[in-house]
């Protein structure tokens, strides 16, 4: 943040500031001397952050609301700079040094306009989004086990009844909905509404098994056309770049054949409450053009 000159600040005149200015030279001589001769008792003290008016104390936000925060100069300043070092240290081996994510641990690009597990807004109906959408899945996972965790009840199903795990199982059953010739047909549906070569006919068959509240029943997470829910966290099926295992048709048959159960965990006992709220408006702060 752009900090106003010392001249400006005293509010001096320019001759006066001259004086202040050799006053400060020959004060700070002084303390160059005296550090130089009781060196060896004890080592100068590392220069540390002056904060007030310019910017706050990393402790001042753990009190106020995230998104009050990001509506602060000097609040938003703390959160930018802290926040950059919280995820460098506790996020970025999942998510990458840059947050673009990495593939081989199915993590998102935090730096482009979409936002899974979010929408908390009543006003627009969830389309506009906010720090505390991303605080809240920071603060308690997803999948978690925490009882405010993101997602623990909403999972990519595994189609194949072996592949469930106990929770799904208990809900859905052993049954087998789609049979390999019906899950082929909805692959390539999902290959068609991504915009890439497809068979036109199992296409068609796809889209009916997709939408087909009793056997497929896709729309229900993935709503219609496959676009995705905000604050279910499914993939919008419409843009490739956004699937976290893949996007090949091998890929996406395993997905539906084996379900998906992503993780995250809670940073809830984790990170001091400043730390969660300054990492939350770095992250939220890093994307390309978040809805607000």
């Amino acid at each position: 943040m752009k900090q106003i000159g010392w001249r400006a600040r005293l509010n001096l005149p320019r001759s006066d500031r001259t004086l202040h200015l050799a006053s400060t030279a020959i004060v700070a001589l002084g303390l160059v001397v005296c550090s130089a001769t009781t060196k060896s008792i004890a080592e100068p003290k590392e220069l540390v952050e002056e904060y007030g008016e310019w910017l706050a104390a990393p402790e001042e936000l753990a009190d106020v609301p995230v998104n009050r925060i990001a509506r602060s100069l000097r609040l938003n300043g703390q959160a930018m700079r802290l926040g950059r070092e919280v995820f460098a240290q506790h996020c970025a081996s999942c998510h990458g040094d840059d947050l673009k994510g990495r593939r081989d641990h199915h993590t998102p690009d935090l730096t482009d306009d979409v936002w899974r597990f979010s929408g908390d807004d009543l006003e627009s109906g969830g389309v506009k989004k906010f720090p505390s959408d991303v605080e809240w899945t920071v603060r308690y996972g997803i999948r978690s086990g925490h009882p405010y965790a993101r997602g623990a009840e909403v999972n990519m199903l595994a189609f194949d009844p072996q592949y469930r795990t106990k929770e799904d199982t208990e809900d859905f059953g052993d049954k087998k909905y789609l049979t390999d010739v019906e899950i082929d047909d909805v692959v390539e549906f999902v290959m068609q509404i991504s915009g890439r070569p497809h068979d036109r006919a199992k296409a068609a068959r796809g889209e009916g098994l997709f939408n087909d509240n009793a056997k497929g029943n896709c729309v229900d997470c993935h709503d219609a056309g496959g676009t995705g829910i905000d604050t279910f966290g499914s993939t919008n099926l419409t843009r490739p770049e956004l699937y976290l295992y893949g996007a090949s048709r091998e890929e996406i048959l395993d997905s539906i054949v084996k379900g998906r159960h992503g993780f995250m965990p809670a940073f809830n006992d984790t990170l001091k409450p400043e730390e969660l709220k300054a990492v939350s408006i770095f992250v939220f702060a890093s994307a390309k053009s978040p809805k607000r």
